[in-house]
């Protein structure tokens, strides 16, 4: 994404919306007044406006949003974590992990307020490229950079809607003040456009081995693909009654993925959260960090520092619980070479002969013990910590996919038990296998669903899906519960920011 080698935001926030030229002399152009009827005149122009669009994913270009905004409302609301010492003394953080969060919540201010940034520039795109004349911008271009548009305003909205239970759609550059209010839409809706949104992109974008080298991280057919099947997924959980055509809805779209033959399982499965690996053949869509500095660039960010335990030179934000490391131990040492799934060292450091081997220490040159104090069980995360415990204290570029091949298998396992369909086990097992873990033959639908949800749990912690899968399976005050969380069930979704409530009156 940040390979667009233009990348000017603030270009965006100074265009104004020009008024039509009047016949009054007096009434001209500024010279030096950039203004968007004069902006959109080139390829390159298109691309720079298409680089502002694709600042705002994740909020990465901004402290606050990303390492910590970001993380206090992603990792907190697990239920398998313990927030840190520190946690305590920043009270608009410790409300997510406590689930007591209000309207003026620094974090979900900021959450709101990127996403519309990013839909505000993915209109001006969408508006200003679609106009612009054949002798500006060859056909091709504007197709693919117009489908990426559609991409995004759908990411941007979908990040929205999963946090909160009704929001506004945004769907034109507004050009006068009265356009600003806006009413909130239902949520069926607002699913609807964003499922719209993507079929337009998928139709226009090109496969992953369609893309040059330098533009991986942009968006393609199969990013599209993937955010339709897990959005007709998550519309299942919620609308019972339409569930079925969901679910085949969902199937559908992930089948494509899978078909393509763009994506496949990465060895190594630790080196998509270190920074070793980028944009794998298993990433379908990734935000991409660079460590280039030229230029005053800067896509790097602190995170490692914000998810490493203290005992290793993090600032000890976040640590895993024993209920997680339960969850994760509980089929033995099955692996194939007699030792624990090969996930659970990947996603963890904690007290066990594997970390502990003097002659081969494993926990980034360490034993364990050499880590921390003798006698304690801390249980820290590995993920989003670079390979070597010397890069914290420093700007890091690790890449975060967003979203890969082994959460769309193992969602479409979800799908075809479901539906009860053939295929399901097959899935599993594939996943299992890059964990060394021996395949299964399971057959009841029940079991196969809590091996799903077991498997997302070695897969997936730490990205993003835990709290809404709970959400959608119905089971998020049970596991809130079982691991002594103070969750209620009006706390399902955010609040909408109070700023919004009190600027926007039809938003009430």
């Amino acid at each position: 994404m940040r390979k667009l080698h233009v990348y000017i935001p603030l270009i965006f926030a100074l265009m104004a919306i020009a008024p039509g030229c009047s016949k009054d002399v007096l009434n001209q152009r500024s010279p030096d007044k950039l203004e968007s009827d004069l902006y959109w005149t080139s390829k390159e122009r298109a691309l720079s406006g298409l680089a502002a669009a694709y600042s705002q994913v994740e909020g990465f270009i901004y402290w606050d949003n990303y390492v910590e905004a970001r993380s206090v409302r992603e990792f907190y609301r697990e239920d398998y974590v313990e927030a840190g010492d520190d946690a305590y003394n920043y009270s608009w953080w410790i409300e997510h992990f406590n689930f007591n969060f209000t309207s003026g919540n620094y974090a979900i201010d900021l959450l709101w307020r990127e996403n519309y940034r990013g839909i505000y520039y993915t209109n001006q795109v969408l508006e200003n490229v679609a106009a612009m004349q054949p002798s500006m911008i060859d056909d091709a271009s504007r197709k693919q950079i117009l489908g990426e548009a559609h991409f995004l305003r759908a990411y941007y909205h979908y990040k929205l809607l999963v946090d909160f239970e009704k929001i506004i759609i945004r769907d034109k550059v507004p050009q006068k003040e009265s356009e600003l209010p806006k009413g909130l839409s239902d949520r069926k809706e607002t699913w609807d456009f964003i499922c719209n949104e993507l079929k337009a992109a998928e139709a226009a974008l090109p496969l992953r081995s369609e893309r040059p080298d330098a533009e991986l991280g942009r968006a393609t057919k199969g990013a599209a693909q993937a955010f339709l099947g897990k959005i007709y997924l998550y519309r299942a959980g919620e609308d019972k009654g339409a569930a079925p055509a969901l679910l085949a809805a969902s199937s559908d779209w992930f089948s494509k993925v899978l078909a393509s033959n763009q994506y496949h399982l990465e060895d190594n499965y630790m080196s998509m959260f270190n920074g070793v690996g980028k944009n794998t053949a298993e990433s379908i869509f990734e935000l991409q960090q660079s460590s280039d500095v030229n230029n005053g660039a800067s896509y790097g960010s602190y995170l490692a520092d914000w998810m490493a335990a203290s005992q290793m030179g993090g600032y000890g934000e976040i640590y895993g619980t024993p209920r997680l490391l339960t969850e994760m131990l509980k089929e033995g040492k099955t692996a194939t070479d007699q030792l624990y799934d090969h996930r659970v060292y990947a996603n963890l450091v904690f007290n066990d002969p594997y970390f502990n081997d003097a002659n081969n220490p494993r926990a980034y040159g360490y034993t364990y013990n050499q880590i921390f104090e003798a006698g304690t069980n801390v249980i820290a995360f590995r993920k989003w910590i670079p390979a070597s415990l010397d890069r914290l204290g420093n700007d890091n570029a690790l890449n975060v996919p967003l979203i890969r091949l082994a959460d769309v298998m193992l969602m479409q396992a979800e799908v075809l038990n479901e539906l009860g369909k053939p295929g399901a086990m097959s899935l599993i097992n594939d996943v299992r296998a890059r964990a060394k873990m021996p395949a299964l033959n399971l057959t009841v639908k029940a079991d196969i669903f809590q091996q799903i949800m077991h498997e997302r749990v070695m897969e997936l912690t730490l990205e993003n899906c835990r709290y809404y899968d709970l959400r959608r399976w119905g089971l998020l005050e049970t596991e809130m519960k079982e691991a002594g969380r103070k969750y209620a069930a009006d706390k399902a979704f955010y609040p909408l920011p109070l700023k919004e409530t009190v600027n926007n009156p039809m938003a009430n």
